[in-house]
């Protein structure tokens, strides 16, 4: 399909599949189908131009099959999944249940009808030599001592998996402390890529787990340990389903998490005096450790005003990059006009 020239800062519903893989092809949390979850995360990239090496509608084997069974063109859905600049799509679809939803109305297919479908594709296995070739290349490359991997769509998740698991904090930093693609919590994007790269020997100079304060206070928030976080997030590249185990695994509580970003946002702020949990690393967070750590780092930047914010600075001058995502030019107003 062509691509469509879209204003991307204006899209709530991003996915950026140069950076993660869409979810799993078994995910069934969109209507109860097989692909249904990744083939919304690869429209959503389609309409976000930013759908990188994946295939999406008429180019791939398995949206085709969906779509078919769906009765609904490539170009509907992904129009369904979009939710175009402030006004919404012309069907008012904000999150997945809501697609779930329209999906369902829109195919009328009973629960027999999703059974059956759903069995075939996870049935099917390669039929074809280009398809039997690429699952054993993918097995001696990612996955050498398993005997397990037979279907199609088997295939597709090692591939993802493989292609997306490992992070390299040598050659980039992790995702600013601000960044909420995992469950909404400020920080745990981060981690994450910090865990993934420590699996892998590739953190350079970050630590992660019981070396870092900020990840000793997000494990203790959300109730989980270092080496089971880790787990969770190498088995899930994607940050929807890693998003899902966080919120099904942890003690993490989902209507507090605008008061825990607040609380984020005090980091550097309190002197020792003000505040004092009683836990050893919350010793890295007072005023009196984060004012001698901005003098080092970003002697006279007004614009560092807490942690959150010396750990951007201090990624961009480490790897020397500016990164506009995370730290955005200030904008000066004067009158009606915008600099």
């Amino acid at each position: 399909m062509a691509a469509r020239s879209i204003d991307r800062s204006e899209r709530s519903n991003k996915m950026d599949l140069i950076k993660q893989p869409p979810r799993r092809p078994t995910n069934l949390s969109i209507a109860g189908i097989v692909g249904l979850a990744r083939m919304t995360d690869k429209a959503r990239a389609y309409n976000n131009e930013t759908i990188g090496q994946y295939l999406y509608g008429e180019d791939s084997a398995l949206d085709r099959r969906i779509l078919s069974f769906l009765g609904l063109t490539a170009e509907t859905f992904a129009q369904a999944t979009d939710d175009g600049p402030y006004t919404g799509n012309s069907w008012g679809i904000k999150d997945d249940t809501e697609l779930g939803q329209w999906v369902a109305e829109r195919s009328n297919k009973s629960l027999d009808e999703i059974t059956a479908f759903n069995q075939s594709e996870l049935d099917r296995v390669p039929t074809d030599d280009w398809q039997v070739q690429l699952l054993k290349e993918r097995i001696d490359k990612y996955a050498p001592d398993r005997t397990d991997i037979k279907t199609v769509l088997q295939s597709m998740e090692l591939d993802d998996w493989g292609s997306f698991w490992e992070v390299d904090l040598q050659v980039c930093p992790p995702r600013s402390p601000y960044n909420r693609d995992v469950a909404g919590l400020f920080g745990l994007a981060r981690m994450a890529d910090k865990a993934r790269a420590s699996r892998c020997r590739k953190n350079g100079d970050y630590k992660y787990g019981e070396s870092s304060a900020s990840d000793q206070y997000l494990l203790e928030l959300i109730g989980t340990e270092a080496d089971q976080f880790q787990q969770a997030v190498v088995a899930n590249p994607n940050d929807v389903e890693l998003a899902e185990w966080v919120l099904s695994h942890t003690n993490i509580n989902k209507l507090a998490l605008p008061l825990y970003n607040q609380q984020a946002k005090s980091f550097g702020l309190q002197a020792h005096l003000e505040s004092d949990p009683g836990k050893p690393y919350f010793a890295h967070f007072y005023r009196e450790n984060f004012d001698k750590r901005r003098e080092i780092v970003s002697s006279g930047d007004t614009t560092v005003q807490n942690w959150l914010d010396l750990m951007d600075y201090d990624d961009q001058k480490s790897f020397g990059i500016i990164d506009l995502a995370r730290r955005p030019p200030e904008v000066l107003t004067i009158g009606i006009l915008v600099v």
